[in-house]
């Protein structure tokens, strides 16, 4: 009965071993070669820039801690990948709506935005969430939504912001990351 269990345990240890062999890519061959065709990873980079739309609503939260809310910020994306198929879809006009909550005087915190970008061929929507130390933002992007002919779109990566003047009435973006689709 023992040798029975011992076999069996072995003949799915080999089984296993063989799966693994068949489904795994050779060495040397590129992991992307080994996903399925239809779907397309390619890395890209883009900056935007624009400048306060509306500055948001303020509110003192205590102890030298306060919230902005509902920043508007309007301006331009730009782009690129290893196709700059995917790349249409980050260019175009840029809307984007901040959320801070900071502490003065340093101006540090948390950050978060929903960037709308309209491109010819959809609309893009991003959702970035970082760290906030005046002038700068840092943190992470993803594609919260994609429609027209973006729709599908899939992606993440990471982003810096900078606000160079001291009110904050503009900002550079600059993110890169991995597009899917």
């Amino acid at each position: 009965m023992m040798w029975g269990r011992t076999m069996t345990r072995r003949g799915l240890a080999i089984g296993l071993a063989i799966l693994l062999a068949l489904t795994l890519p050779a060495p040397g061959d590129d992991v992307a070669d080994a996903l399925p065709a239809d779907v397309a990873h390619e890395p890209i980079i883009g900056v935007a820039s624009g400048s306060a739309e509306d500055p948001g609503a303020m509110t003192p939260t205590g102890n030298g801690r306060f919230t902005i809310d509902d920043r508007i910020y309007t301006g331009q994306s730009l782009a690129r990948s290893v196709s700059d198929d995917a790349a249409a879809c980050l260019t175009g006009q840029l809307r984007s709506v901040e959320d801070w909550a900071l502490q003065s005087p340093r101006m540090t915190g948390q950050h978060r935005s929903d960037v709308t970008i309209r491109s010819e061929r959809g609309t893009v929507v991003l959702q970035l969430r970082g760290q906030m130390e005046f002038p700068s933002a840092s943190g992470s992007w993803t594609v919260a939504r994609a429609t027209g002919g973006c729709a599908g779109l899939e992606g993440d990566g990471h982003y810096t912001a900078t606000f160079p003047s001291v009110d904050a009435a503009t900002f550079r973006l600059t993110f890169d990351g991995e597009i899917r689709s």
